[in-house]
């Protein structure tokens, strides 16, 4: 097949495989998808029942012949069959109708990866991608998604740092020259924040509550620094010394104090990252500050709690929970431009 005829049959498709959220992006059309990355199955039959929004809401409220699952964890791939089914499911959101489309169909994928992530981490997302029907897969780490849907030019002599906060992970990196210089990746985000909601309310208040209660907490009154605004909310649980539901009153202050240990340890991990960097790149990272992006960068104060630790301007970014898959996008807009920045996986041949 002549190379400009099999160019032109490709459907190139970006995907930011997120613990709490996936996005797709298809050339020529944009973001097409933003789903939370749930699924909900039939535990008797292994059907699928519901993908995304649908599936989210069934988190925590399921019988026992159906299971509501995040098929990612910390980032990285932990049920390889149901990511599998998901990102089949996104694919076919992403087809487009016609005859021709259904006989030629090669969807080319480009994914963004962890900087952090091992070789096997990296390897399951493209076989992932394989059998959820790719016939060409590209991985292209987080951070320089983020700094390429940041409209930064990566490519240049000039050194800049990204901190990627998500839901599962948090990704910081010194990017130069089209590549990462120096990098630290925390399988610590959003995710374990909820989780620290979860348990002080268990040990302070002795009140049992939910996963999306603790996250409709940090959005609402979460906090990292004090703003001045004591914000106030009732939650309803299950008394865990009676068995009762019961309701409360919380401040925000109280829940500052259940995050704050975590919030520390993404600030160190920019710390760490920080005094590791080359001294030549030090003077342009205070030019251009912190590139702060991710969905868990959006808890209120987190810039100036930042600002504070590092002594450093923070930037956060436009419309942040997108930012990997509008960086993805601009890759595939020129894929063979951006080729050297994509990865490759290296696979060892069998033994004889």
């Amino acid at each position: 097949m002549p190379k400009n005829l099999k160019e032109n049959l490709f459907r190139n498709i970006g995907v930011d495989l997120g613990t709490t959220k996936t996005l797709v992006y298809v050339k020529g059309k944009g973001i097409i998808v933003n789903e939370p990355t749930v699924v909900a199955t039939n535990n008797k039959t292994g059907q699928i029942l519901a993908i995304g929004r649908e599936a989210e809401e069934m988190l925590g409220k399921t019988p026992t012949h159906i299971s509501a699952v995040k098929p990612l964890n910390n980032g990285v791939i932990s049920d390889f069959e149901v990511t599998e089914k998901m990102l089949h499911y996104f694919l076919q959101k992403a087809k487009t109708k016609g005859i021709l489309s259904q006989v030629f169909d090669w969807p080319r994928l480009v994914i963004g990866v962890l900087t952090g992530g091992t070789e096997v981490e990296k390897r399951a997302v493209e076989d992932v991608a394989h059998s959820a029907g790719a016939k060409e897969v590209y991985l292209v780490e987080e951070p320089i998604a983020v700094a390429l849907g940041a409209q930064l030019n990566i490519k240049e002599s000039k050194g800049m740092l990204i901190a990627d906060i998500g839901g599962g992970s948090t990704e910081v990196a010194v990017l130069s020259l089209g590549g990462v210089v120096v990098s630290k990746s925390l399988r610590v985000a959003g995710d374990r924040i909820d989780e620290d909601i979860i348990y002080y309310f268990r040990d302070k208040f002795k009140l049992s509550i939910g996963e999306k209660t603790a996250e409709k907490i940090k959005i609402f009154i979460g906090s990292a620094v004090d703003l001045g605004t004591k914000l106030e909310m009732n939650v309803k649980g299950r008394d865990l010394v009676r068995g009762l539901p019961k309701e409360i009153s919380i401040k925000e202050d109280d829940i500052r104090e259940a995050i704050s240990p975590t919030l520390d340890k993404i600030v160190d991990a920019i710390k760490d990252t920080i005094e590791l960097t080359p001294p030549e790149l030090i003077g342009d990272i205070m030019e251009t500050g912190v590139i702060l992006s991710g969905g868990t960068s959006l808890l209120r104060g987190f810039d100036k709690l930042l600002e504070k630790e590092i002594d450093l301007p923070v930037k956060l970014i436009d419309d942040p929970i997108t930012s990997v898959i509008r960086g993805i996008g601009i890759i595939l807009e020129d894929i063979q431009d951006y080729k050297d920045i994509l990865i490759n996986i290296i696979r060892e041949n069998p033994p004889l």
